[in-house]
């Protein structure tokens, strides 16, 4: 799918909500709330992905020509599959092998700090809060030339099943988080350098 059936495939399903865009984006936006908290107080790690994926289906749906009268309903079903799906599947059963294991296991020295590149212990630390999954795609959607920048995130939207725009937001996300978490990092340990 290239950007601009994406973005009228979006577009139409903001019109879902409203009919005016603005109203359209705070319905939207109120609804994303709801599906973070919802799967969130599931105990789900990537709770903001899961919602990603509500978004996309419905989207889906509304490209495809479904009739859909109530998205928030309609939404709020999805994301019942969606939770269904996510306790079966391997990434569940890995994450929570992980968090039992992370108990543990005995934290690694920093050797880092000895180094002249003090900032980089603070963003090793931010990215271990990510799970591998999303490590790897940060990882992934970053380390490009800009030669070759474009078709790489779209192979790496299509290996998720996603869109272009899709992967843009959810990297977006991740980095605002991730830049949060450095700077907090780097205020509380006075590690990194001005």
């Amino acid at each position: 799918m290239d950007d601009s059936s994406a973005q009228t495939g979006f577009d139409a399903m903001l019109r879902l909500f409203d009919a005016d865009r603005e109203a359209a984006a705070v319905k939207y936006e109120s609804l994303r709330f709801r599906l973070v908290a919802f799967f969130e107080w599931r105990g789900c790690v990537n709770a903001e992905d899961l919602a990603d994926v509500c978004f996309d289906r419905l989207q889906k749906k509304t490209t495809d020509g479904e009739d859909i009268h109530n998205p928030n309903a309609y939404t709020s079903t999805i994301a019942q599959y969606v939770y269904r799906e996510y306790l079966r599947s391997p990434d569940y059963l890995s994450d929570s092998f992980d968090d039992e294991n992370k108990a543990i296991q005995e934290p690694e020295a920093v050797v880092a700090e000895e180094t002249d590149d003090r900032d980089l212990v603070c963003l090793d630390e931010c990215l271990n809060v990510f799970s591998p999954n999303d490590r790897q795609l940060m990882i992934e959607y970053y380390n490009t030339d800009e030669k070759t920048m474009i078709a790489s995130r779209k192979r790496l939207a299509e290996s998720m099943s996603a869109t272009l725009n899709t992967l843009r937001i959810k990297v977006c996300r991740m980095k605002s988080k991730l830049e949060i978490c450095v700077r907090d990092c780097c205020e509380r340990t006075g590690k990194c350098r001005s």
